[in-house]
């Protein structure tokens, strides 16, 4: 059982991430993002294995910029630089010099973020793809629960969609994992709206979601006991890795990386992904929300970002790993004749 001090410390800790990104500070407007490089494990720097993963980099990224946070979901151009979306409606974009500083850092609100009548709830973003041959972006909201497509650069808010089947997800558990397969499927998920037989609902549509005539059905994501889902994105074979998140006590954070194979999804189907490395403390670790993957040499490279809340006991912290091919290679499933989904037709 425990004590009242660590059930009130517990209550505290938690009331502060469901309200995160609320504050009120000194407005500043520096563009500046500073980097300042992390050990995976202080006490053991040598270090770098984690599961399937090989432990390339960290750093905690900071900013006088009163905007600067909340980072929930992350993409990566093809010039190697991200593009964060923030609880707060903000893009933060950067890249990574030769000696770890930021590259044309910018922190900046999205497109019709503060229209007239928006407010926190219309702002609430929690995921993002972008295609590189168009250069247009895909970004999910939770709150008035919907996926927005911006035009290239971010320079335009182009379509804006509420799927029927979103609006049924509570306030705090919307499209928090956006990503797109080969064939131009696109694949939401929810954080934690619950189906019958205990999984996490998430949607698949035929093509575009912010296009009209895009039909959808609904499957189920099983995360791993305890976790749910806060990214996802697409390995260059075609699977999808997923990010998954869990708080308790005394560990406060705990993420998952695992392999999601989509020959598997299907119409009401459930579907539960392959673990391949786990952070727990004393690792570094905190509320780890996005996730992108790139190609480097040959390898697949794994970046996770961290959602501060806007919290001053948080931090945003950026990892880089290594996927071990050769383990993950491993672990696919037998291949399937069938096409893993139903006919949307």
């Amino acid at each position: 059982m425990f004590s009242l001090l660590a059930r009130l410390i517990f209550l505290a800790l938690l009331f502060s991430i469901l309200i995160g990104g609320e504050r009120v500070v000194q407005r500043n407007s520096s563009q500046d993002i500073a980097l300042k490089p992390l050990l995976l494990d202080p006490d053991r720097p040598e270090l770098k294995k984690v599961g399937d993963l090989e432990f390339l980099a960290a750093w905690e990224l900071g900013s006088d910029n009163q905007d600067f946070g909340g980072i929930s979901g992350l993409t990566i151009l093809p010039d190697g630089r991200f593009i964060g979306v923030s609880d707060a409606g903000t893009l933060i974009g950067f890249g990574l010099t030769g000696n770890a500083t930021a590259d044309r850092p910018f922190i900046a609100p999205m497109p019709d973020a503060f229209a007239k009548g928006h407010n926190y709830s219309d702002r609430d973003s929690e995921a993002v793809f972008h295609d590189a041959e168009s250069g247009k972006f895909w970004v999910s909201y939770e709150g008035k629960h919907a996926i927005r497509r911006f035009g290239r650069s971010f320079a335009r808010r182009e379509a804006i969609v509420r799927p029927k089947a979103m609006q049924k997800w509570g306030a705090n558990s919307g499209g928090e994992a956006l990503v797109r397969l080969r064939d131009g499927r696109f694949l939401v998920f929810s954080e934690g709206h619950d189906l019958p037989d205990g999984s996490y609902e998430a949607l698949a549509f035929s093509g575009d979601p912010a296009e009209e005539g895009a039909e959808s059905f609904s499957f189920g994501y099983e995360p791993p006991e305890g976790y749910r889902i806060t990214d996802a994105a697409l390995l260059p074979d075609g699977r999808i890795l997923t990010l998954n998140r869990r708080f308790s006590i005394p560990n406060a954070f705990t993420i998952t990386l695992a392999i999601l194979d989509p020959m598997e999804i299907a119409r009401g189907k459930r579907v539960s992904p392959l673990v391949i490395a786990r952070l727990a403390p004393p690792l570094l670790v905190d509320n780890l929300e996005g996730l992108a993957v790139s190609e480097d040499s040959g390898r697949t490279i794994v970046w996770i970002i961290s959602d501060n809340n806007f919290n001053i006991w948080q931090r945003t912290i950026l990892m880089k790993f290594a996927l071990d091919e050769m383990a993950a290679d491993k672990k696919k499933p037998a291949a399937s004749n069938a096409p893993g989904f139903e006919s949307l037709k």
